[in-house]
């Protein structure tokens, strides 16, 4: 068993995938064992139906680095809760980092995820303080985290960042049955008793692709967030 598995779903993401799995890399081997045979980590990429290049660019990393890089193909797109609950399911660290594929998220803050993790959280998640995104995809995000402060009584700032490192004792309790439940997932954990916390973390520009986010996807995420409270 590893200590840590980095999960990354991936959707038409080929151009970034050979610098996110060397950055991952890189920090990883600050934390521990430079050896590639020394199991303390693995790199878990999920396919999700992409139609680029993604999965030979993913095959060809695991060939260069079989003992560290595991794919997991799915013929057909699942959306990001599927993917990442397939994942999570496929992952066999002790401890589970989730980022996404889009280099926006900065594998440069891992470290401070762990570190954070040792001060008795379940799950910590990054705070995007500074966001490299549209005004109106920084505004919407802003205004639901604040209603989910209020209503939730969830203390984090930014409930819906991909960066997250679990611990896999929580995992059991997390369950993800429908589309969009992923932003949620802090959210989730808390009501079922786990302690989460929050890094502030390094939010890039896109260097690749588009972003699939849309503007009218917002009434979706608060009609998912308050069916999350009712089936707490």
């Amino acid at each position: 068993m590893p200590k840590f598995s980095v999960l990354i779903p991936v959707f038409n993401e080929d151009e970034s995938l050979e610098i996110l799995f060397f950055e991952i890399k890189r920090e990883m081997e600050s934390l521990g064992p430079k050896d590639p045979y020394a199991d303390f980590y693995e790199v878990i990429f999920v396919n999700d139906g992409s139609n680029d290049q993604s999965l030979n660019k993913m095959t060809a990393l695991k060939n260069n680095f079989p003992h560290v890089v595991r794919i997991v193909d799915l013929e057909r797109r699942g959306g990001q809760t599927h993917t990442l609950k397939v994942g999570l399911e496929a992952a066999k660290g002790e401890m589970i980092v989730t980022l996404d594929a889009d280099l926006q998220n900065d594998p440069a803050d891992i470290p401070k995820l762990v570190e954070k993790i040792k001060e008795g959280y379940d799950v910590v998640c990054g705070w995007r303080k500074v966001r490299m995104d549209s005004p109106l995809k920084m505004f919407l995000s802003k205004l639901g985290n604040v209603l989910q402060r209020l209503i939730s009584g969830l203390k984090i700032h930014d409930v819906s960042c991909t960066l997250r490192l679990y611990r896999r004792e929580c995992l059991p309790k997390l369950s993800l049955e429908w589309e969009g439940q992923h932003r949620f997932i802090p959210l989730i954990l808390s009501l079922q008793g786990c302690k989460v916390g929050e890094v502030v973390s390094n939010h890039r520009q896109r260097r690749y692709s588009y972003s699939k986010y849309s503007h009218k996807r917002i009434f979706k995420v608060m009609l998912d967030f308050f069916r999350v409270l009712l089936t707490r």
